[in-house]
């Protein structure tokens, strides 16, 4: 879940680079610079978007205890993908991951 919170930051990004550049069509003055803005503000989104993306090969795949679903957990606690419910990622004492399941949000 937490990935897809940061891939929609990065597409709201992009969206307002958008709306900058456009913006410079309507004032001359201020276009090269609104320009230089709005690519930064895209070569940012690209960046979030490659992080995301290795950081997503390297998570691992667990199976979410509420919709039986195979998702992606970031960090000790997070949301599933599919259910949105809310599970804990603990360590057993062989190494391996396990889920704790917690109470889905509304």
């Amino acid at each position: 879940m937490k990935l897809n919170r940061l891939r929609n930051w990065a597409l709201g990004l992009i969206f307002l680079a958008f709306i900058v550049m456009y913006i410079g069509v309507f004032v001359p003055v201020l276009m090269p610079y609104l320009l230089i803005i709005g690519i930064i503000m895209i070569l940012i989104s690209v960046f979030i978007y490659f992080r995301v993306g290795a950081m997503s090969m390297q998570i691992p795949t667990l199976e979410c205890p509420h919709c039986h679903k195979k998702t992606k957990v970031l960090g000790v606690e997070d949301g599933c993908m599919y259910c949105q419910g809310l599970i804990q990622v603990e360590m057993a004492e062989d190494g391996g991951l396990y889920l704790v399941p917690r109470s889905k949000t509304t």
